[in-house]
């Protein structure tokens, strides 16, 4: 019977994780804007700033291809993650689920989010080096609100859900 009462536990820790990814500030009288949607518009002014700062054509249009790719892999992750908090909830639902099941799938979304924060920093690292000093300063900024939004968006929401 000790069992139960490491399963409460690690549910407990679990159930918080799931509530710190899952929240986020409220607007007032308004809906919260969808994962996708929270994404689309930060990727969105990442473009335009890519596009106000970068006067070289060249240089812009593979900035922009990276933008969109770095949206890409946001969008990706964004709806990785809440097929983890279903796929967990479904698992917690079921009583007598063996810990090897919460393990396994704890290490299949390790493996994902390691994956996608590796993207991540190869295109960072991509498109800091296609900026000017000067460039980057904007385009920097706008690239920390895209990754800073995308995280506290509703996971839930990734697809519309």
């Amino acid at each position: 019977m000790h069992m139960g009462g490491r399963r409460i536990g690690f549910a407990a820790l679990i159930t918080s994780l799931a509530c710190a990814l899952t929240l986020t500030v409220a607007g007032c009288g308004g809906k919260e804007p969808t994962a996708h949607q929270t994404i689309e518009r930060y990727g969105q002014e990442l473009r335009d700033e890519v596009v106000t700062h970068v006067p070289d054509g060249e240089r812009r249009a593979r900035m922009l291809m990276i933008v969109d790719e770095l949206a890409a892999l946001q969008l990706r992750f964004s709806q990785q993650t809440a097929d983890f908090v279903a796929s967990y909830r479904k698992l917690n639902a079921e009583y007598d689920t063996p810990q090897a099941t919460f393990d396994q799938l704890f290490s299949d979304y390790g493996t994902k989010r390691i994956k996608a924060r590796n993207e991540v920093l190869d295109l960072h690292f991509e498109l800091a080096s296609l900026a000017t000093a000067g460039e980057w300063e904007a385009i920097g900024k706008k690239e920390m609100e895209l990754y800073e939004e995308a995280s506290e968006a509703r996971p839930g929401a990734a697809s519309g859900k």
